[in-house]
């Protein structure tokens, strides 16, 4: 289903936001196509029957994406998370920087970071999203993450990523990628999330050239859980720009769609690289893009958390993506997700001292 709805947060906190057009006949002029979103209540996921389990599955290995609506204290910590967020991105540039990873000490991705991603345009040629910043933390919380004193963003983020993990943790299960020899290999081994705030900036002069907010591609790891988004103009939240936001490649067509999902109640789910190549192709990689607002005063905010296997487990796939270099080896060799994890870093994050492509 399509699932729309007007939000009323008060004063104290958000604003109103409201509905996206509605799509009918696919497209109308000057309105990107909706993508057919099913949304489960989340008493009928927890139930997890088999019609339940049927439509997870069929969501998710013929769209790549899926939402789950009503989860136990959801919405109260989504509120509290963007509001934190807002606060630490208001914060002097200076300041933020202080919390970005220090590459000397061999620190990689935690903390923050913006314009440090680069994807390839269907032309081939590099682009960096310089719009986009993020803010990365181990979920559950450890000793390696950082955390800005200015404002309090750990308490936040960390209350809403551990919901997003857990509640990954628990479709998974659900749709069969713990299953053992046809799934993600966990072997008892302690696994972590890793969560991301996500802040895209309003486009300034000069960034007029690229359409996007991020540009399309699949996320590395096993499973991501991710916020609908959250946009705002001078402190005041307003509707979702028609032609901007989440955008998803149906695995069914090829198709690029807008995902529409206005609702605070709503917890998207799409799948990662590392779950097609466990399971031989059988469920694939979301490929998904950011379009960004062709206004030059909104500003989007959202968090991604994305499930993680035990950095050490181990996979002999016979996935297609094995042929990428990433794998590094044949159909059937040994990889594992630490690997595949340091080669998409260093493929797709820009260094330091360079900006040229591999």
């Amino acid at each position: 289903m399509h699932y729309r709805s007007e939000r009323f947060w008060n004063a104290a906190g958000l604003c109103a936001l409201g509905a996206a057009p509605t799509l009918q006949g696919g497209v109308m002029a000057g309105v990107p196509e909706a993508f057919p979103l099913d949304v489960i209540p989340y008493e009928e996921f927890v139930r997890g029957d088999a019609s339940t389990v049927t439509r997870l599955k069929k969501a998710l290995y013929e769209g790549g994406i899926v939402g789950i609506r009503g989860i136990l204290t959801y919405r109260e910590k989504v509120r509290a998370f963007i509001e934190a967020a807002r606060a630490f991105s208001m914060l002097p540039d200076v300041v933020k920087e202080h919390y970005a990873p220090n590459h000397a000490l061999g620190e990689t991705f935690l903390g923050y970071e913006k314009g440090k991603e680069k994807f390839r345009r269907p032309t081939g040629e590099w682009v960096v999203d310089t719009l986009k910043a993020s803010y990365y933390g181990f979920v559950p919380d450890n000793q390696l993450n950082k955390w800005p004193t200015e404002v309090d963003l750990k308490g936040p983020f960390q209350a809403l990523g551990v919901l997003m993990s857990e509640t990954s943790a628990a479709l998974m299960q659900q749709i069969g990628l713990f299953d053992p020899g046809v799934g993600i290999p966990l072997d008892g081994t302690p696994r972590r999330g890793v969560g991301r705030m996500l802040h895209y900036h309003k486009c300034l002069e000069g960034h007029e050239e690229n359409p996007f907010w991020c540009g399309a591609h699949f996320d590395h790891g096993a499973f991501t859980a991710l916020l609908p988004a959250f946009y705002f103009v001078d402190g005041e939240m307003v509707p979702e720009p028609t032609e901007a936001g989440l955008f998803v490649k149906s695995t069914a067509d090829g198709v690029f769609r807008k995902v529409v999902a206005d609702d605070p109640n709503v917890l998207l789910f799409q799948v990662g690289e590392f779950s097609q190549l466990a399971t031989h192709d059988a469920i694939r990689a979301t490929e998904h893009r950011v379009h960004k607002s062709t206004s030059s005063v909104i500003d989007r905010y959202t968090m991604a958390c994305f499930f993680d296997p035990p950095i050490d487990a181990v996979i002999h796939s016979y996935s297609e993506l094995t042929k990428d270099a990433r794998y590094g080896g044949a159909a059937g060799d040994p990889c594992s997700f630490r690997q595949w994890q340091e080669a998409s870093f260093k493929r797709y994050i820009v260094k330091e001292e360079s900006e040229s492509g591999d």
